[in-house]
């Protein structure tokens, strides 16, 4: 497997079972590469059964991380639908800034 193919599959989000066929045939690897996607995998997917598969595999081969904690969705969505506001603030905020001056 390529770098490209693996970037793609490391920032699929359309289906978790990819990822999680991706962690076992990583799991198998041992090489640096393969240690980096699945660190990337433990610490930043949005499925919990992806990071924590990765985070076994992980364990598996001695390296040490914290162990992922499970997240209920409508706090995932919480903080998107905050971070969003915020964008959406700050813009009209520039917007209008202008009309005061």
């Amino acid at each position: 497997m390529t770098d490209a193919e693996l970037d793609i599959l490391l920032k699929d989000k359309t289906d978790f079972n990819k990822r999680l066929r991706l962690v076992a045939s990583l799991s198998r690897c041992e090489d640096e590469r393969s240690v980096l996607a699945l660190k990337h995998l433990a610490q930043h997917d949005f499925v919990y059964a992806v990071r924590l598969s990765a985070w076994q595999a992980l364990q598996a081969k001695g390296i040490l991380i914290p162990e992922p904690v499970e997240r209920p969705r409508y706090a995932i969505l919480l903080e998107r639908s905050l971070a969003r506001a915020k964008r959406i603030c700050q813009k009209m905020f520039d917007f209008c800034q202008g009309w005061y001056i």
